[in-house]
């Protein structure tokens, strides 16, 4: 398993589909993960340091977290199958929950 870190969102052409980069942090690979163009969207307003007037989706899930007193170690994307990644959360105390890649950045 390699440790990666998300490089940005890339749009790729001509067909304009969006694509969450990945990177090794210590390694040259690179993982393109295509994603929703409204995903792609939360992922780059919060890379971007914007914060909109309501919370989106990925806000609640970070607040509902951090009220039960949980905290999220890590994310994994563990398969890959006909061209569609899975991923899980991993939180403290070992606790699993599946999740899209794209959800959980």
């Amino acid at each position: 398993m390699s440790e990666m870190r998300v490089v940005g969102v890339r749009v790729e052409l001509p067909a304009n589909q969006p694509i969450l980069l990945l990177r090794e942090t210590e390694g040259e690979r690179y993982l393109p993960i295509w994603i929703g163009s409204v995903e792609a969207t939360a992922i780059a307003l919060e890379q971007q340091g914007v914060r909109p007037a309501r919370p989106l989706t990925h806000d609640l899930l970070k607040d509902v977290i951090a009220a039960l007193g949980r905290e999220l170690e890590q994310v994994r994307i563990t398969d890959l199958r006909e061209g569609t990644f899975f991923a899980e959360l991993v939180f403290d105390g070992d606790i699993r929950v599946s999740a899209r890649p794209s959800d959980s950045v």
